[in-house]
């Protein structure tokens, strides 16, 4: 005879696990929890797959449900608040009462949302990213560097359809003052999950043709404090403080900087406010060439003037003094002729010495040696005087008269003179238009 075993059907144990949840947990009780997915459907019932990581690696995952009629105020108050929707990688607090369905599982049922802890959690782990960038001695090593006399080749990362960058460009080359500028667009992603990543990207490709440009412009059309939570990270401020090149931002944010505005070189409100700081640059440099041509005229024409005076008087004096005899007078005049010829001579000669010096100024000017056919060859910003001081892999910028290649250096083969030569380099890169 088969005894037979006392059991439970399915849904009976599930309905002791229920009964033994609403037992232990009649009531609500706040969770923090990160939100992996967030999905609503037709009805407007929101969806959430909420976890804990640690060191990244998920420990913990449940499921929760914001009821439409919920979902309405909760929304509207988290936005109010935040700026910005629920969306994957928020860190929220969530006030939420435990459920259990005989068919559907464990559960939370979202009550309530506060919005202040989001906001918090952001501000501390910015300050975290602030604080460790002092101690490794990074926070203020882009601000060292010396911004270009004339910032005219501007590396600009962006998204290309954001309205920021179309006003920064428009700005810039719309100038008042007729000033050409020459401006990369290197595309990236500027909010999401994404974007830190993206950025990085497109740091890492101009920092392999740095000799191209003066300085690198990051901006976007603004946006809340969690869209911009991407500018906090670690990685991309660490990158920008480090950047060979002097960074400008542009975000667009009034309201707080984020970490990535603290650690660049030059931080401005908006696109616009960019693009009017490069234009000011270029406008101070002519104002100084101008002062400077303005001395040198008053210092030259006062020279002139001092020394014609000197020889008037000098012959005003000879031609009153008194003389004796008609010899004398006859020698007279013939020194006074002699004298003004000398003086017709002297300012001839100065005059011609002035125009012989501008001349040699013309002919030293860079853009004139260009435009006779020769280049010119940079390694790091630096002038190329000897080919040896090269090595393969070097990155070296040939500026000619019209545009400017980026060539990397291959396998060099030494002749008599150590010069590798042109038909084992390879180039690559990209070509600026010159500036006469």
């Amino acid at each position: 005879m088969v005894r037979t075993r006392s059991a439970y059907t399915l849904h009976e144990l599930n309905a002791i696990i229920k009964s033994t949840i609403s037992y232990a947990f009649p009531d609500a009780f706040w969770v923090i929890a990160e939100i992996a997915e967030a999905k609503c459907n037709q009805r407007g019932h929101c969806y959430l797959d909420l976890v804990e990581k640690e060191d990244e690696a998920i420990i913990a995952q449940l499921k929760a449900t914001i009821w439409a009629y919920e979902y309405r105020r909760l929304s509207q108050k988290f936005q109010g608040t935040t700026g910005e929707s629920l969306k994957p990688g928020m860190k929220i607090m969530l006030l939420v009462v435990i459920t259990f369905h005989e068919v559907y599982g464990l559960s939370l049922n979202v009550k309530d949302i506060d919005p202040a802890y989001t906001l918090g959690e952001m501000a501390l782990r910015k300050r975290e990213v602030i604080e460790r960038l002092k101690r490794e001695g990074i926070a203020d090593r882009n601000k060292g560097l010396a911004l270009p006399m004339v910032p005219q080749k501007i590396a600009v990362i962006s998204s290309p359809t954001a309205a920021g960058y179309e006003d920064f460009f428009r700005q810039l080359d719309e100038n008042p003052y007729g000033y050409t500028f020459v401006h990369i667009l290197f595309p990236a992603l500027m909010q999401g999950q994404e974007s830190e990543k993206s950025i990085l990207s497109a740091l890492d490709t101009i920092r392999s043709a740095r000799g191209l440009f003066d300085v690198v412009v990051i901006i976007r059309g603004g946006g809340s404090a969690i869209d911009l939570s991407c500018f906090d990270g670690y990685a991309l401020a660490s990158q920008i403080a480090q950047f060979p090149l002097p960074v400008i931002t542009g975000i667009g944010h009034e309201k707080d900087d984020t970490v990535s505005d603290i650690v660049a070189h030059t931080k401005m409100k908006t696109p616009t406010a960019v693009a009017e700081f490069l234009i000011s640059g270029v406008r101070s440099f002519e104002e100084r060439i101008m002062d400077i041509h303005g001395r040198m005229s008053v210092c030259v024409e006062g020279s002139l003037k001092d020394w014609h005076y000197r020889l008037n008087t000098l012959v005003q004096r000879l031609a009153i003094a008194p003389l004796r005899t008609a010899s004398a007078d006859g020698r007279l005049m013939i020194l006074e002729r002699d004298l003004k010829s000398h003086v017709r001579q002297l300012m001839h000669n100065e005059n011609n010495r002035l125009m012989r010096m501008e001349q040699t100024v013309k002919l030293l000017d860079p853009a004139q040696i260009l435009r006779r056919g020769y280049s010119i060859t940079r390694h790091d910003r630096e002038i190329v005087k000897d080919a040896a001081r090269l090595k393969k892999g070097d990155v070296i910028t040939t500026m000619f008269s019209h545009g400017t290649i980026t060539s990397i250096v291959g396998k060099s083969v030494r002749g008599t003179k150590g010069v590798a030569r042109e038909d084992e380099q390879e180039q690559t890169a990209y070509v600026l238009p010159g500036f006469d």
